[in-house]
């Protein structure tokens, strides 16, 4: 199997997204791609590592919110997993500080020997639940999540950790959790602000979710994991 994305249809399907990728940063993300294929063959770090499926399923469809980050941003990647959004969108705005959260230790590692190798500078790691980083509260301007949990879930987890002001960004496939989420946008003080829709090259679709936090997050949020996923809000 190769081991090299299609980087002209990285730089050219971003741009059509309204992203620019220039060569250097393809060139760091293809090599992203080689360190991910080399990890995933000692422990299973993802399960799309063919050069397409990774090209489109993880970097296009990462770097198609990068429009959306608000420039010198402090960011959150909470569930971070092997580094999606959080590496791709580092490599394209070097001007954010991003930390990738996960609780799975080996992934952070991963994140953290990747940056080193390819000189990503703007990105940082952490080993922790979201819901038990009491320190990281009201912290940063954007918490991001991409195929990390149900929307309700996703918001309890995450917006404790925005300033007021700050905006949680969620990558999912289409607007069907939006309605469920309503009583947890209620309690935790956000609203929708915006919404990207995109396809991917193959077609499949994607919608991005923005979210701005109105006031400080209720004391009693987020709750332990077991009661936010027995009893979403």
């Amino acid at each position: 199997m190769s081991t090299s994305i299609d980087k002209k249809l990285l730089i050219s399907y971003s741009a059509s997204l309204g992203i620019a990728v220039d060569e250097r940063a393809a060139d760091t993300l293809n090599g992203f791609y080689a360190l991910v294929v080399e990890e995933n063959a000692k422990y299973n770090l993802t399960a799309v590592i063919d050069p397409d499926g990774f090209t489109q399923k993880h970097l296009i469809d990462s770097i198609a919110a990068a429009d959306l980050f608000p420039e010198n941003a402090t960011v959150c990647d909470i569930g971070a997993g092997a580094g999606f959004p959080s590496v791709p969108i580092a490599v394209v705005r070097p001007d954010l500080q991003i930390t990738a959260l996960d609780s799975t230790e080996k992934k952070t590692r991963f994140i953290d020997y990747a940056a080193s190798t390819l000189d990503i500078k703007n990105i940082s790691v952490r080993a922790a639940r979201a819901e038990e980083c009491a320190d990281l509260r009201e912290q940063f301007d954007v918490v991001c999540a991409r195929a990390v949990a149900a929307l309700p879930i996703l918001l309890e987890l995450g917006v404790p950790l925005l300033k007021k002001g700050g905006v949680f960004i969620a990558y999912k496939t289409d607007l069907s959790e939006l309605e469920s989420a309503w009583s947890a946008m209620k309690k935790l003080g956000v609203e929708n602000v915006n919404k990207k829709f995109f396809s991917l090259p193959s077609g499949d679709r994607r919608a991005v979710l923005v979210f701005k936090k109105t006031k400080p997050t209720p004391s009693c949020y987020p709750r332990r994991y077991s009661q936010i996923k027995k009893s979403p809000l």
